[in-house]
């Protein structure tokens, strides 16, 4: 009786290491997050590797695949089975049944080698998707029939392995109506929700492939571009540049409302987002910082980063409109704070509001984390805005001025402006109340100084503008 259960015991081992040994599929091109999906217009690369296989001297089977009319069978590379690897590979492909099939032969020259590899690769198959393949179809790749031949007992054995197979979702073409951020058929406030989820996503994202739509443009039209490996975010990018920022909620403003009939919403997260609100809960201690942005054309919205070198400092309470979009003119403030800089767009959604002057558009409000901090230097960079008809052009913005510094053309200390070698540079001085209504002009020409507080009634923030027939300085000053 108890050899009966010795024997029975082998045997079940012998059963288990058995279908234990495979053929498995691994795909060499891409790493693991995006080893799933095959990409239109892209090769990929897959290796058939032998799996708890030792001693391996000869694997053969036939592959076979359907989507023949979008997937093409490209090249291929031998296997590893030492120097004297021998591969063969027929393609017979039945385009009539939509199969794709290759027989394959991969081994060593001298079958009974005792240094036959353990786990070999057998072969190595390369295909291409191409561009006319169907967004988010299926292609399926089976191993039929495997047969290995393996070295035991100084012998060769033959032995049949199982039928493996592995699908890959093709991410093919897809089309992105500008400012449906979600692609559910209208452009909302949802839109903005989504664009804060992937903020940051493009071509320094590690292991994502974006795509730039070529053309693209702010037009109420399907564009066409290629789903990126996060598919979901390829609607994301709704100006097109191949990166999801702040520009974008630039687009939503602009096709606010509007609606396609081919929408199917994309699932971007298993939790609401809920946007930054719009007015921001001040205390007595906390910082206004005025946004101030310059324009020579209307504009519904505009977006652009915040630099503040001692950011960590501080607590982002927010981003307010004021000034020129005070009161009920803005539709939506957005931010977003990353180590020293804080990315933001803000702006209306509604054309009969648009911005049509200079002037300040916003407060950056900021809470310190010591309550002796003093004003931050603050530097305001890359400001974009898009006008009526939907062109994203690009702002002028202050920057701080520091205290008195050798190293600065300008510096402002006690109410007065010192020209520290720029002496001549400028011709003009104005300055703007936070409305961007000009409170103070003069001629500054023959100027090394300029005291202003004999001269504007005003205490707080203020816009300076120094200019000339070629060039415009702007830039922010607290008067005391």
């Amino acid at each position: 009786m108890r050899k009966i259960i010795y024997i029975l015991t082998l045997l079940l081992i012998a059963s288990t290491c058995l279908h234990s040994q495979s053929l498995v599929f691994v795909r060499d091109d891409v790493d693991s997050s995006r080893s799933k999906f095959v990409t239109a217009t892209y090769v990929f690369s897959i290796d058939i590797v032998a799996e708890n296989i030792q001693k391996c001297t000869n694997v053969s089977f036939e592959l076979r695949y359907n989507k023949t009319q979008f997937v093409r069978f490209s090249e291929w590379k031998r296997g590893e089975f030492g120097s004297t690897t021998k591969t063969l590979v027929l393609s017979l492909p039945d385009a009539s049944n939509d199969i794709g099939r290759l027989v394959v032969s991969s081994g060593m020259d001298y079958t009974r080698d005792t240094n036959a590899p353990d786990n070999p690769k057998v072969v190595n198959l390369k295909f291409v998707v191409i561009p006319a393949a169907p967004h988010f179809d299926i292609v399926t790749f089976s191993l039929i029939n495997p047969r290995i031949t393996v070295v035991a007992d100084g012998q060769l054995k033959l032995l049949d392995l199982p039928t493996t197979s592995i699908s890959y979702t093709i991410h093919s073409f897809v089309n992105v109506w500008p400012g449906d951020a979600n692609n559910d058929g209208i452009v909302n406030h949802l839109d903005f929700a989504t664009v804060s989820f992937y903020l940051g996503f493009g071509p320094n994202t590690k292991q994502l492939r974006s795509f730039k739509r070529e053309p693209a443009s702010t037009l109420w039209a399907p564009q066409p571009v290629i789903a990126w490996d996060t598919a979901a975010a390829t609607y994301a990018d709704c100006d097109g540049n191949g990166e999801v920022n702040m520009i974008d909620n630039l687009v939503i403003s602009y096709n606010y409302d509007k609606q396609h009939p081919t929408g199917s919403i994309i699932n971007y997260s298993n939790q609401e987002i809920e946007l930054p609100a719009i007015v921001v809960q001040k205390s007595t201690s906390s910082i206004v910082y005025p946004i101030y942005a310059s324009t020579y054309q209307p504009y519904l919205s505009l977006a652009g980063t915040i630099e503040i070198p001692d950011l960590n400092d501080f607590d982002v309470l927010g981003i307010e409109p004021a000034g020129l979009l005070d009161g009920n003119k803005a539709t939506f403030s957005i931010w977003k704070s990353n180590q020293n800089t804080i990315e933001f767009s803000i702006g209306t959604v509604s054309k009969s509001n648009l911005i049509n002057t200079s002037g300040v558009v916003a407060n950056l409000v900021l809470e310190p984390k010591n309550p002796h901090l003093k004003i931050p230097d603050v530097t305001i960079k890359n400001l974009r805005g898009i006008s009526a008809f939907g062109h994203i052009f690009e702002l002028s913005a202050f920057t701080s001025v520091a205290e008195k510094s050798q190293n600065q053309d300008i510096f402002f200390s006690n109410n007065t402006f010192y020209l520290n070698g720029c002496f001549g540079k400028y011709d003009n001085l104005e300055i703007f109340n936070l409305l961007g209504e000009l409170v103070y002009k003069t001629d500054i020409r023959n100027s090394t100084a300029i005291d202003l507080a004999s001269k504007i009634q005003l205490n707080g923030f203020l816009i300076a503008k120094f200019s000339n027939s070629k060039e415009t300085k702007i830039q922010k000053i607290i008067l005391e």
